[in-house]
């Protein structure tokens, strides 16, 4: 199966989970009682699209920042006036903001292990590899966005961590983001 079917039949998966809300309200908590949030200087975060788990309820932290895309290349900006973007997520007024070091939340359609499929922009890959020395990347997942028969391609950069509810297949056991 290629990337653009498994992104269809993933996209497919996820509208049709009833315990999106159950599962989101789940991951909020893991997150939360993670120590990697819970020492992070900078969260990188993402305003959360209806087939992603709904996070919404950490950008409230005064340590977020939020990304949008700026002649093609991903950045991250504290404002909170958001607006709806050309890829059809909502993004934050486009003022950089710099930083150190920050544990990055980032969206995923499907994983296996420490790699994740996503919507096909490679913005998110690209400002890993960019910015790899000061991050601690952890994937943000539903149970059912395991998909084991994903294999990655070169230029898909490896996540530190995933945090998704356990739901019996042992990659997620082995990366919840304990």
């Amino acid at each position: 199966m290629d990337r653009k079917e498994l992104r269809k039949e993933m996209i497919s998966r996820v509208k049709a989970f009833q315990g999106k809300a159950e599962e989101s309200s789940e991951i909020v908590e893991m997150i939360r009682s993670s120590r990697q949030w819970q020492e992070a200087e900078t969260i990188l975060a993402f305003h959360p699209l209806p087939s992603e788990p709904d996070i919404s309820p950490l950008l409230e932290d005064e340590r977020i920042l939020l990304p949008y895309i700026e002649d093609g290349v991903m950045r991250f900006s504290s404002s909170r006036k958001l607006s709806l973007s050309a890829f059809g997520f909502m993004e934050p007024e486009h003022v950089e903001e710099g930083f150190s070091s920050a544990l990055m939340l980032v969206p995923l359609l499907a994983y296996n292990g420490h790699y994740r499929l996503g919507r096909g922009g490679g913005f998110y890959d690209r400002y890993i590899a960019e910015n790899r020395e000061r991050l601690l990347t952890a994937g943000v997942a539903f149970s059912v966005s395991y998909e084991p028969r994903y294999i990655p391609a070169a230029h898909d950069e490896r996540l530190d961590m995933i945090f998704s509810p356990l739901d019996g297949n042992p990659a997620s056991q082995a990366w919840r983001g304990k």
